[in-house]
């Protein structure tokens, strides 16, 4: 069941440097979203007294709180806990990457910032799907003039040893696969498809993916829904021109 909320959903975005955030934005306001910004960690927790955010974009290095004080003291009251962090940074380190993903972010975007990117996280993110008694899922698409974007089909590219799979549907944001391997909602993965890297042209082997939804469908195999995590400017590109030129043709076989 699909439906748009009435109401655009709210983000806070807790950035110090005022042309990114004035950018961030304004980027999102076009998307629908309604948006409340914060200069650093304190005026973060400041507008939280008052309001409780659909998604949290937080940047790392800002004065007085920085981007993990906040999310480790946010990690102490349930209520605050449980609103979904993207976590937006010029650092790229895998050190900071773990800790990112330790404190619970459910995405990580490294500066500078590609808006339709940006744009593509925030849309997976607010993908809400929760589980039914049969094991269906519900999702929900929140907020006004959501963005749509492209998907390929590849039929047979193999996602091996993990998580195991056939059969991707490809955007830019992230993918969706057929496996006998269910994995959980919100899992982190470092997946590895070196054939589908080949594909769009791509020299590295893996990926790093968070769980959107996994869907029982028959005969034991299970559909995954994952979103790209800390992906690369040069990966996101190389994705975006692969999916923009096979978009609109047939479904490709994979090597």
């Amino acid at each position: 069941m699909l439906w748009v909320a009435a109401m655009a959903l709210k983000i806070l975005t807790v950035e110090d440097a005022p042309n990114i955030r004035k950018l961030i934005a304004y980027n999102l306001k076009r998307a629908g979203y309604e948006v409340t910004e914060a200069e650093d960690g304190k005026a973060a927790v400041r507008v939280l007294q008052s309001c409780v955010p659909d998604l949290i974009l937080l940047d790392i290095r800002m004065p007085e709180m920085d981007g993990f004080q906040l999310l480790e003291l946010l990690r102490k009251y349930p209520k605050a806990a449980a609103i979904p962090v993207i976590m937006l940074t010029a650092l790229s380190s895998a050190a900071d990457l773990e800790r990112a993903i330790n404190l619970g972010v459910v995405d990580y975007l490294v500066k500078p910032l590609d808006p339709t990117l940006l744009l593509s996280k925030v849309d997976i993110v607010l993908r809400r799907g929760e589980p039914t008694v049969a094991g269906a899922v519900t999702v929900t698409w929140g907020g006004e003039n959501r963005r749509q974007f492209a998907r390929a089909s590849i039929h047979g590219c193999p996602l091996l040893p993990t998580p195991g799979g056939l059969g991707v549907n490809l955007s830019e944001g992230g993918l969706a696969f057929t496996t006998r391997n269910p994995v959980d909602a919100r899992e982190m993965i470092t997946m590895n498809a070196p054939s589908l890297m080949r594909l769009v042209g791509l020299s590295e082997a893996t990926l790093r993916i968070r769980v959107v939804y996994c869907v029982p469908l028959h005969d034991g195999y299970y559909r995954v829904g994952a979103a790209f995590i800390g992906l690369p400017e040069s990966t996101h590109n190389a994705l975006r021109r692969f999916v923009l030129e096979h978009q609109s043709r047939f479904a490709i076989a994979g090597p």
